[in-house]
């Protein structure tokens, strides 16, 4: 039954997760100048790319590879756990993820409302042990270096 809801979940977060992707900086400005160019620093020229996504050529195809592969890496994870529900729950919940500039993922912060952290109070440890799980990865690259870079996944919780 809890495979079913998980599975249920992470088919939700699939298809609705897109948008939900956005990559920032870590550092404090927003911009800078620099002989005459500006540099925008709340998004990369690459983003980070598992060893599976390597041979997509374009940035596009990456980015999707990306999220795709994260996505199915964190669902796997989460099926191997034994999440037990105390009640009926519909709701969102956000998760921070950090890549850092060696291409090691952890989790910045979890927004998780109180339905939520009642009803599924070991969400949090799972998810932590789940990115922390995750294979290293090439780093995302802003003018050919690499940098930390910082991406929000929205997970939709509902049970049936």
């Amino acid at each position: 039954m809890i495979r079913r809801v998980l599975s249920f979940l992470f088919l939700i977060l699939f298809f609705t997760s897109c948008d939900f992707f956005s990559s920032t900086s870590t550092t404090t400005n927003n911009s800078l100048q620099l002989s005459g160019s500006v540099i925008d620093f709340t998004k990369v020229d690459v983003y980070p790319i598992f060893s599976d996504c390597e041979n997509y050529a374009e940035e596009g195809n990456q980015k999707e590879c990306f999220e795709q592969t994260l996505l199915e890496k964190l669902s796997e994870q989460f099926n191997k756990n034994d999440l037990k529900v105390k009640r009926a729950v519909n709701d969102s919940t956000a998760i921070d993820l950090l890549i850092d500039n060696t291409g090691k993922a952890s989790v910045v912060k979890i927004n998780s409302p109180e339905s939520i952290l009642t009803n599924f109070p070991q969400l949090d440890s799972v998810v932590r042990k789940s990115v922390t799980l995750l294979p290293t990865m090439k780093p995302a690259v802003k003018r050919g270096i690499f940098v930390r870079s910082q991406y929000r996944l929205v997970v939709l919780v509902k049970t049936i």
